[in-house]
């Protein structure tokens, strides 16, 4: 990759970690000692750093030479997210940054992994959980995001931390452990140009239609498609109930609600037991499908069909959905 750097590229042939991960504790960023053999899998259980940074006098205990540093993502290390770009990470680091404005570019700071792909990290006031954001044509990932609950090998650590034998190494932006601070809109800007990088090689809804009934486990028995809203909820589409009224997605699987920018989600896609899929709102301005008083919120897809254009009343939902062919026995709409 042809990087315009501002900083050299840190080397290190002998990363002091104590150093390391005391520098990366004094700027505020959560961290924890992972495996040095190519798993990088933590030592010890890290649940309590994802809400708690380590105590200073205590990294010397924790932290040896024979153990690798990761840094924990999420509001606990100052709204840390990070961006990686794994499957054609040089091709596509090199499209992704035409489309990022040069001055926004150079601020964030890029790290080569040991398997060669790329970590951009930065801090935001908005993040959110780990996604995939772009994809090839054989849904192998090329760009997703690591945000909360997540976690990412930190510069520093030693050359054995990552299967190849190779640093991970800081190639260009504003030194770590500082993290430039980005707005909301530059995010979403980030996030647009790595989504405009997906090459699913066909429709998005079509590829959304498919994944569904991939992994779409078996329907209840208890599912009586005769009925219009049973029938609805296991053949509409969440992109045909919740386009029309503003809200976006990348990938079909989280949703952004109708006035904040794309990058950021307010809900997510999961299966109910009944193998129906249910639309998780998280977002407390997501409008009429908010959570009530906090949390999250579930939805069927007739649940919230009926919430969005007839104002909860599923009488009314049910008789339009009967006129588009819903509830005939789960025959092809024409």
């Amino acid at each position: 990759m042809n990087t315009t750097s501002n900083q050299p590229a840190v080397q290190v042939d002998d990363p002091d970690v104590v150093a390391w991960a005391n520098a990366y504790i004094q700027a505020g960023i959560s961290v924890i000692p992972i495996q040095a053999n190519g798993t990088k899998r933590p030592v010890g259980s890290w649940k309590p750093y994802q809400s708690q940074i380590l105590a200073l006098d205590r990294v010397q205990l924790l932290f040896t030479q024979g153990l690798g540093i990761a840094m924990i993502c999420g509001r606990v290390s100052g709204g840390l997210e990070v961006l990686d770009f794994d499957e054609r990470a040089e091709e596509t680091m090199a499209r992704w940054r035409t489309l990022i404005p040069e001055e926004l570019f150079a601020r964030l700071p890029i790290v080569r992994t040991g398997g060669g792909g790329f970590h951009v990290p930065y801090r935001c006031s908005t993040i959110s959980p780990s996604q995939k954001i772009a994809r090839t044509s054989e849904r192998k990932v090329l760009i997703e995001s690591r945000g909360e609950r997540a976690y990412i090998v930190a510069v520093g650590s030693p050359r054995c931390t990552h299967h190849s034998g190779r640093y991970y190494e800081q190639i260009q932006g504003t030194p770590l452990p500082n993290l430039p601070v980005i707005t909301e809109d530059e995010r979403a800007l980030l996030w647009r140009a790595a989504a405009s990088l997906t090459d699913l090689g066909d429709n998005l809804d079509e590829h959304v239609s498919r994944r569904v009934r991939e992994l779409c486990p078996d329907l209840s028995s208890d599912i009586d498609q005769s009925k219009p809203w049973d029938d609805f909820d296991v053949r509409a589409e969440w992109a045909e109930i919740l386009r029309p009224h503003g809200w976006t997605s990348t990938d079909g699987e989280y949703w952004t609600r109708p006035g904040k920018a794309e990058g950021s989600s307010s809900a997510h896609l999961v299966f109910a037991e009944s193998g129906i899929e249910i639309l998780t709102v998280f977002s407390t301005n997501a409008d009429a499908l908010a959570p009530q008083e906090g949390g999250h919120r579930n939805w069927s897809k007739f649940g919230a069909f009926a919430q969005l254009n007839f104002a909860g009343d599923r009488r009314e939902a049910a008789r339009e959905a009967r006129r588009l062919g819903y509830g005939q026995g789960g025959g092809d709409r024409d």
